[in-house]
């Protein structure tokens, strides 16, 4: 292609990477762009909800998405045949878990209690000991969802009737159907000082906020620019006039 003194000739194999290149870049700025927007209804949500009345769990159930971080108040008891301790928390530099335990309201309903972080101690293979208070109970807390720790490899044991589990990630969803629990979608994140809670530990929104997303989302931006300019200067030549 000649435009003027100009020539554009781009070699096929140059082509095809070019075209890798872009795709993959302006697929990163895309995904960060989402992530921007949902860190900002995160915060939204979350200020949304703060002023909000509690909702009463014994007799209201909840929505997956509008109820999050929502306030709320129920009566009912532990079941401490089993809990689950989700890995790879991290509190003031110490490794831990969430620990999340089976609760009972007084309509029938389950549903799990993120009673905070505990601390990992000195071996893995000793877990640790987690009593619960007996009888009824009042909690107030927080509804959120199982914090996400990334990249997980293997299948999580959520089938295993062993008192104390181990988990690197927790899909309520699936803990629900795998062990016909029949479980509130969110769970309860509780307040400090609330019968059974361990050290506090919630963080609503992930450090990183939308700012910071909507800056690589430029960056990456900036570098799909940058590699069309380069395609385009290293494949167009000046076409010098032919002499008679």
């Amino acid at each position: 292609m000649s435009i003027g003194s100009f020539q554009f000739r781009p070699g096929v194999v140059p082509s095809l990477v070019f075209l890798v290149l872009m795709v993959l870049l302006l697929s990163l700025a895309n995904w960060q762009w989402h992530r921007a927007g949902e860190k900002q209804r995160l915060l939204e949500a979350r200020e949304a909800h703060r002023e909000a009345p509690p909702l009463m769990l014994d007799r209201e159930l909840p929505e997956a998405v509008l109820d999050r971080f929502r306030p709320v108040r129920v009566r009912g008891h532990y079941l401490s045949d089993q809990q689950w301790l989700l890995d790879n928390r991290v509190y003031q530099r110490q490794a831990g878990y969430h620990v999340f335990s089976l609760f009972r309201t007084t309509s029938g309903r389950q549903l799990l209690v993120n009673r905070g972080w505990v601390p990992v101690g000195h071996e893995r293979k000793l877990l640790p000991e987690l009593p619960l208070p007996s009888g009824e109970v009042i909690l107030r807390g927080h509804l959120d969802r199982p914090e996400s720790v990334g990249l997980v490899m293997g299948t999580p044991p959520l089938e295993s009737l062993e008192r104390r589990v181990v988990l690197q990630s927790l899909d309520v969803a699936a803990l629900s159907a795998a062990r016909g629990l029949g479980l509130i979608p969110l769970t309860l994140v509780l307040d400090e000082g609330q019968p059974g809670a361990l050290q506090y530990d919630w963080t609503p929104v992930a450090v990183m906020g939308p700012e910071r997303h909507l800056g690589y989302a430029v960056q990456w931006l900036a570098l799909a620019v940058a590699l069309l300019i380069i395609y385009v200067g290293v494949n167009t030549r000046r076409v010098e006039p032919k002499e008679n």
